[in-house]
């Protein structure tokens, strides 16, 4: 498991560099060109925001994979270790769930209405735009998965992996 964790962590991390980075460039790109120049270009703000909307949901992967999203631990902490375990469980099965019912399967539903849908300003199929979806799908199932057996190998008393 550590093995494919460490390559889930790579691909979202690169990635997550890659499309910050563009969009930084894009994003000054599009202010020098609209209030130096006077001369706005409409396709960096629409790529843009596609490379935000990609950001986000490989980054909330990330997150689910690094157990580091929202929790409200409060009630959690007040509870017996075994109820804590039951919660543990229950959370990673939620997320499981959503990631293969919403991302996964509404992922390419999405994907499948998008790919004859052409975008105005950058003329591109919405199939790009959306593949993030399943994209990110893959990415939250196979770290919950990797959460799911790690607690169960710790459950057992042997090392997580």
């Amino acid at each position: 498991m550590k093995k494919l964790r460490a390559v889930l962590d790579f691909v979202a991390e690169k990635l997550s560099i890659t499309l910050f980075a563009i969009t930084v460039v894009l994003v000054v790109w599009q202010v020098v060109a609209r209030y130096i120049f006077s001369k706005p270009i409409p396709w960096t703000e629409t790529l843009a925001k596609y490379l935000f909307v990609w950001l986000v949901l490989i980054n909330a992967a990330y997150i689910f994979g690094k157990r580091e999203h929202m929790c409200i631990g409060y009630f959690k902490e007040h509870m017996s270790p075994k109820v804590q375990l039951v919660l543990d469980f229950v959370t990673e099965f939620a997320i499981l769930g959503f990631a293969v019912c919403i991302l996964l399967v509404g992922g390419f539903m999405a994907l499948k209405v998008g790919i004859p849908q052409r975008d105005a300003a950058l003329t591109i199929s919405m199939g790009y735009v959306y593949a993030a979806l399943p994209l990110s799908g893959i990415l939250t199932t196979l770290y919950t998965i990797c959460n799911i057996i790690e607690k169960v190998k710790a459950c057992k008393g042997g090392e997580p992996s």
